[in-house]
Order: C-alpha cells, then structure tokens, then sequence
C-alpha cells in the first residue's frame, strides 16, 4: 500500500504537475493523521475494555469478601446476644433490670441454665474485623474511580464507611467497658475461666456497686453492638444484590 502511494506521488513529481502533488500530499498527511487517530482510539478502546474485564473479574472477588464478612457478622452478633443474655440473667437476679429500663424476659434468647460457665462466657467479647482486601485493590489500584455506576459507587463507599464506624464504637464502647468488667473481676478474686454460676454473678453485682454499673452499662452496649450488626448484614446483602446486577 505504502509503495503505491509512493509511485503515485512520483509520478506526480516528474509531471511536473505541483498543484496536483500538493492537494496529493495534503490527502496524504490527512490520511495518515486519520490513520493515527483510529489507532488511538482501537487502542483506548481496548485499554477500557481490559480495565472493565479487571473491575468485573475485581467486583466477583468483593461480593466474596462481602459474604465472609456477613458470616463474622453473624458470629459476633450472636456472641453480643449471649452476653446480653448472661447480663440480662445477672441483673434480673438481683432486681437491677426496671433501674435501667429493661423488661424482665427477652424474646426468642435460648435459656439461661444451658449456658455453661456464664462467667467464662461474660469475658469473652468478639468485635467485628472485617476483611477488604478486594476494596483496597480497587482504592490503591486507582480502579474503584472507573467504575461508571455511580450509585454502586457510592453503596460501596458508605458499606465500607459503615464498617469502620461500627469497629469505631466497638473500640470506644464494648472493648472498653469489657477490660473495665474484667479488671473488675480480676479485683474481686474472679478470673476468666473460673467457675462462678449465675446467681453467684448476681450477688457479686449486687454487692459491688462497681461491677454491677458496669454490667448495666455493657447490656446496652452489647445490644447496641448487636442492633448494628443486624443494619449492617442487610446493607451488605444489599451491596451483593447491586454488584450481581452491574456484573450482569
């Protein structure tokens, strides 16, 4: 192709036909320029489409991370809920629970007597960690920018927001209040695994106004904890249901 453009142009030169070779090159450059751009833009589109393959093949890999981070959130939810039990159990015993606002029987709790060492079980506090290492690809990548859904944008934003606003008040209210119960404990002789049942647990609150404020506060703080788990698995099953839409 090359060769025949150039036989043309020469034969042009040694007509010596100058207005004719102008209007040849000028074609010529504009062809080449046309040439140049096409080349960018099947290169551009290319680029868009390996970048999409990479946000798709990344938006499986979340919806992954998401569903493990729903199975944690049941895990800690349900340890909240037993806490909120073995609490609600102590304070009930020693007559604590009209003081803070609390009703003498909580729907749908398993029963009280089946758990074994409720003492072992008051110290033992699980916070949510979370787990984003599909969501920080996409961050640090510069990837999560090119995501052209918007509104998927701004879901995974504020559910990765909502985690770190729940792991912020876990820090400040549950691990806080939970080593002050276990400090507590420590000064009245009870250590974490030591066999204290439930009516022991409630005469010690009762005697101790220290640990009994404590427990009082920790009840609704695990509630709380527990509430917020609930929002945030249905914010998370939510964000699956909207990632499974963009990649269809």
């Amino acid at each position: 192709m090359i060769k025949f453009f150039r036989k043309i142009r020469y034969g042009l030169m040694e007509e010596n036909k100058t207005g004719k070779y102008l209007k040849y090159a000028i074609g010529e450059i504009v062809l080449v320029i046309v040439g140049i751009i096409i080349a960018l833009q099947i290169n551009n589109w290319n680029q868009d489409r390996l970048t999409q393959n990479r946000i798709e093949s990344r938006l499986v890999n979340l919806i992954s991370d998401v569903e493990n981070e729903v199975e944690e959130m049941d895990d800690v939810k349900e340890s909240a809920k037993l806490r909120v039990i073995i609490i609600h159990g102590i304070l009930k015993k020693n007559g604590k629970l009209k003081s803070i606002g609390w009703p003498d029987s909580i729907s749908g709790q398993v029963a009280i007597d089946t758990i074994r060492n409720p003492n072992s079980r008051l110290s033992r506090l699980k916070t949510f960690d979370g787990n984003r290492p599909t969501y920080n690809e996409l961050i640090n990548s510069g990837e999560f920018y090119t995501i052209r859904n918007e509104t998927l944008k701004r879901k995974i934003q504020n559910y990765y927001g909502s985690i770190d606003e729940l792991r912020d008040a876990e820090r400040w209210n549950n691990q806080e209040t939970s080593l002050k119960i276990r400090s507590s404990k420590e000064r009245l002789g009870i250590g974490t695994f030591s066999k204290v049942t439930l009516d022991e647990l409630a005469e010690i609150a009762k005697n101790d106004k220290q640990f009994g404020a404590e427990l009082e506060t920790e009840i609704n703080l695990d509630w709380t904890q527990a509430r917020n788990l609930k929002a945030l698995k249905q914010e998370a099953l939510s964000l699956i249901e909207a990632i499974k839409s963009e990649i269809k």
